[in-house]
């Protein structure tokens, strides 16, 4: 979800030690620091000072904390680099308008943003001096520890449900490093409240404390062999530089290693003795084979790549072009200089197309990576800076979706005018389903039905039909000559597609509806059921002749199950037909109806489903069908319904957003309090940057109608338009 940007923050420069000894050094001398005699943190305080990440500061001849005093971005920022044991490099710049390259925090707040943990608030400021909040602080521990949600340890606060850091916050709680407090029964977190010293270091100090339980726990983390200087014997691996059957893991001087795993040691490692790989939706496969890390502070136990489905990471939003499952790097906070993650995609169809991109979790947006596709051996490389969510995204596929957004508007409004392609099934079953040809019967009273602007002027159009030819010796088979006619320039089209075993387009797209009501009676009742042969044919359609001033609209018709085996590239091709626009309507005749099949492909499109019992209510169906086709505000909510639910609306990241319809509730389809326009805010127009779009994109400096001013999700109560 698109929240405001948190940034990284801290405690004083003077409280917080700058040495980067190692943590683990556990025999530091702990001063009597005055201001912490029956202080309530004074155990938290004093863990971090025995591991020099905290020295304290003279004041009137004492050694103090000042741990009710509060804390800074910028302060708290140099205690996570300390406590990380992050190396610091000498900026030449600041990355940020309002760090001052003379600022004495620069080169930790730079250490952090070139970890990922932080990119600064969306006006692009990180605000160094600032008090920060309790949330801040919960949400830069998550980040920088990349913490998950722990079963068994659930908490609920009763002031953080709908605040913009609640996930954080609750996985902070479930990590046991944030408590609350409790009042009348009820737990609080108070999200807003400015932070303490006392806070943040006793925020660390938990954290700390649970990876030392954790680490001696055999049942948690598995040991990791130490780093030696000389490559280990045998097949554990080589050293930096070699290569071997499973993997390598060689230090240096520096207390950093090069680390190389292969499908191998990555299945007997990272995998725990099984492949790690995993799939989208639509079944696509990847599996790691190859890991390369390079300077690496850590050990193979602090190495995570997990592979989860898209929708459990985006939830209700779309990601146009995603093909396969959404990567999540992890190094469990251990620094490392590079790192080139290598999968096996040789089983997608799309593997050529394909490029790398990390989700930024700050500005919710994709940042495109080279990417390295190698034909031999069918695998595909990207090389990342830091722990994040990655995602393999089809280039095309990403484009198709920014062109169909360019003219989502006409001079303001939404397009209003159609393409639509029918489907039908002309299979040798619906001589029984459908004997009285009710099914043309509906077409013919929609086609007729076509909406026009009458005072729009005419304009000429050439249409391809088929026509019936008798010949003595040969019997009757079609061909294919094309017609012109007079037709309105603003108008509703309509295509006639036949497919049984195999598939013929009787009418390309036309305005004329005499010639396409012509086209309907083609259809017989002959043959198998190849339905996506249907599919297909109505996507070339659209790509041959469409209007790409019109909307694209697919009514399926069907009566019984599809005689041919799904395939990877069948459902590929519902994911195209979406990314072009094309919205699929299913219909199913009768109980033996693939109804399964038709609801993927309605899902997978923006379609909807609709099951008809006998073919005398197909034109009710049919007509149904047609009226929610063009846009409306049923529930009144300021936003067109088509594209609530349909075509999506586009935020500026390129994800896509689909809300109910409902004409007496959709107002507000969560029912928080807000309607859809106040969470989805008005569209506007945005011209696209380069880092918008993959490399060598054309569509740098195009001007795209998107949701820009996106607040919260219309259909998740518990996000909420933020004050």
């Amino acid at each position: 979800m698109l929240r405001k940007a948190v940034t990284a923050v801290s405690i004083a420069s003077l409280v917080f030690g700058s040495s980067l000894s190692g943590i683990a050094a556990a025999d530091n001398p702990v001063p009597a620091f005055g201001d912490l005699e029956g202080h309530w943190s004074k155990s938290e305080v004093e863990y971090l000072v025995q591991k020099g990440i905290v020295d304290g500061v003279q004041q009137n001849g004492q050694q103090v904390i000042l741990p009710d005093k509060s804390i800074t971005r910028a302060e708290y920022i140099k205690l996570l680099v300390s406590a990380r044991q992050v190396k610091l490099n000498e900026p030449s710049e600041s990355s940020f308008p309002d760090v001052a390259s003379s600022h004495w925090a620069l080169k930790y707040i730079e250490a952090a943003k070139a970890n990922g943990w932080t990119d600064g608030y969306e006006d692009g400021t990180f605000k160094p001096d600032n008090q920060v909040s309790r949330a801040e602080i919960a949400v830069l521990m998550v980040r920088s520890y990349n913490l998950r949600m722990q079963e068994g340890n659930p908490v609920v606060f009763e002031d953080t449900a709908g605040h913009w850091a609640n996930h954080y916050v609750n996985t902070a709680a479930s990590n046991k490093i944030v408590e609350g407090d409790t009042v009348n029964g009820k737990r609080y977190f108070y999200p807003e409240k400015a932070a303490t010293r006392a806070e943040g270091m006793a925020m660390l100090t938990r954290y700390l404390k649970t990876t030392e339980t954790a680490g001696k726990d055999p049942k948690k983390e598995t040991p990791a062999p130490a780093p030696s200087p000389t490559p280990a014997p045998g097949p554990s691996g080589t050293t930096s530089g070699g290569s071997s059957d499973s993997g390598s893991d060689s230090s240096s001087d520096s207390g950093t290693q090069q680390v190389t795993l292969d499908k191998d040691a990555i299945q007997n490692t990272l995998g725990g003795g099984k492949p790690v790989e995993g799939t989208d939706e639509l079944n696509n496969k990847i599996a790691l084979v190859g890991l390369d890390l390079s300077s690496f502070g850590g050990s193979l136990s602090d190495i995570s790549v997990k592979l989860e489905k898209p929708n459990t990471v985006f939830s209700q939003l779309s990601v146009p072009g995603l093909t396969g499952p959404v990567i999540e790097f992890s190094t469990n906070g251990k620094s490392f200089a590079s790192g080139t993650l290598t999968f096996n995609v040789a089983e997608l169809s799309n593997k050529q197309n394909l490029a790398a991109a990390y989700y930024n979790e700050t500005t919710k947006r994709f940042e495109f990576l080279p990417t390295v596709y190698n034909a031999d051996q069918g695998t595909l490389s990207f090389t990342t800076t830091h722990n994040s969510k990655y995602v393999l995204i089809d280039k095309t596929s990403w484009e198709q979706t920014f062109r169909a957004h360019l003219s989502t508007v006409v001079d303001g409004t939404y397009k209003p005018y159609i393409d639509f392609a029918f489907i039908i099934d002309s299979s040798g079953s619906m001589g029984g389903t459908d004997p009285k040809d009710l099914r043309k019967t509906a077409v013919t009273s929609l086609v007729y039905g076509l909406k026009h602007d009458a005072a729009s002027p005419l304009k000429t159009e050439t249409v391809t039909v088929a026509k019936s030819v008798y010949e003595e010796g040969q019997g009757v088979h079609f061909e294919y000559p094309t017609v012109t006619n007079q037709v309105y320039s603003l108008s509703d089209r309509a295509a006639i597609i036949d497919f049984d075993n195999s598939v013929r387009t009787f009418a390309t797209f036309s305005a004329h509806s005499s010639t396409v009501a012509d086209a309907v009676y083609h259809i017989d009742s002959d043959g198998g059921t190849n339905i996506f042969a249907g599919v297909r044919e109505a996507v070339k359609l659209y790509d041959t002749y469409g209007d790409t001033g019109q909307r694209k609209i697919a009514l399926l018709l069907t009566d019984g199950q599809n005689n041919y085996a799904t395939t990877q590239d069948d459902l590929n091709l519902l994911k195209e037909a979406f990314e072009k626009g094309i919205t699929i309507i299913t219909m199913g005749l009768s109980s033996q109806a693939d109804i399964s099949l038709l609801k993927q492909i309605a899902e997978y499109t923006g379609g909807m489903y609709f099951q008809v019992q006998t073919a005398e209510d197909l034109q009710a169906y049919f007509k149904s069908a047609l009226e929610n086709s063009y846009h409306e505000d049923k529930d009144q909510d300021g936003l067109d319904d088509f594209y609530e639910k349909t075509t999506g609306m586009m935020l500026e990241n390129g994800m896509i957003i689909r809300t109910s319809t409902d004409p007496v509730n959709g107002k507000d389809t969560d029912g928080d309090g807000f309607t859809d326009l106040e969470e989805m805010g008005e569209p506007v127009d945005m011209v696209v940057t380069a880092d918008m779009v993959p490399a060598d994109s054309t569509l740098v400096g195009k001007t795209v109608k998107v949701f820009k001013n996106f607040k919260s999700l219309p259909t998740d109560k518990n996000d909420v338009p933020k004050p």
